[in-house]
């Protein structure tokens, strides 16, 4: 038992504390960083400008030389450039199918990929030639994967398990974005449709002639999908064919074409099947 006046013994560690201490205060600085950059984005409807923060600030903290936001297109199934920061201009013409690179991996398993040399990686696609290593995370609302996160570097293994929480944190805020913007654009669409149908029944109630009633019904049809025609074909009496009643925005060439064969038509397999 050490008396009064013993030394005490030396700590075997004596930089261990410090070290801690400094890895506190960089998850709380990060912390803080999640925290300002969720009450920006709440302040804002605008998906496009919240993104570009997101993706600019995690380039920053993770001390990347370049990253990118990539969304996976209902349609298509590709995943296309949303925000992007130090790529070249024409990065959002960009796009890679899910079984493809590191992006379209991580984009289909929903699992993070952290490469500390993507020279050695052979999920790599080259999109840079300076790229030496990459983080990516997905992004997950609910529980489907709608895109990837994504920041590379020059350097060789330049980001660590941090980083990789970082950016994580990041993602979340970034899919409460776009679910966000979903239930903004289903709330809009909703009362584009009710305005639609109000405007559908004025005209209908408001005229005793059928080809201007459904003339009407064509019109806001197509405004309110976003086409760029419509048209309303209607079976004749034989239900053999389908016949052109009303169509918005259609040109000579369509206006021209001739009736379509019921049994034999695309557009005829949606009547046959009802």
């Amino acid at each position: 038992m050490p008396s009064i006046g013993d030394t005490p013994p030396a700590d075997a560690n004596p930089g261990r504390g410090a070290d801690e201490l400094n890895d506190l205060r960089e998850r709380l600085a990060r912390a803080e960083l999640v925290n300002q950059i969720a009450n920006v984005i709440h302040a804002t409807l605008d998906s496009d400008e919240a993104l570009q923060l997101i993706l600019r600030e995690a380039v920053r903290v993770t001390r990347a030389s370049s990253g990118s936001i990539a969304l996976i297109h209902p349609t298509t199934g590709l995943l296309e450039i949303q925000a992007a920061h130090g790529l070249p201009e024409d990065a959002h013409s960009l796009r890679l199918p899910v079984s493809q690179g590191i992006t379209g991996w991580v984009a289909r398993k929903g699992q993070p990929a952290r490469v500390p040399d993507v020279r050695a990686d052979a999920r790599y696609i080259i999109a840079s030639p300076g790229v030496r290593s990459e983080l990516a995370v997905p992004l997950t609302v609910g529980e489907e994967i709608r895109g990837v996160i994504n920041v590379d570097s020059g350097r060789l293994d330049a980001f660590s398990a941090a980083d990789q929480e970082l950016l994580e944190a990041l993602a979340v805020q970034a899919a409460k974005v776009l679910h966000t913007t979903w239930l903004y654009e289903q709330i809009r669409f909703r009362a584009r449709l009710l305005e639609s149908l109000v405007t559908v029944s004025h005209a209908v109630n408001s005229t005793l002639n059928v080809d201007d009633a459904l003339q009407a019904v064509t019109r806001q049809a197509c405004q309110l999908m976003g086409g760029r025609m419509a048209s309303l074909l209607l079976v004749d009496d034989r239900r053999e064919w389908l016949d052109l009643r009303a169509s918005h925005g259609a040109g000579p060439d369509y206006l021209s074409k001739p009736r379509l064969n019921l049994q034999e038509s695309l557009v005829g397999m949606v009547v046959r099947r009802r």
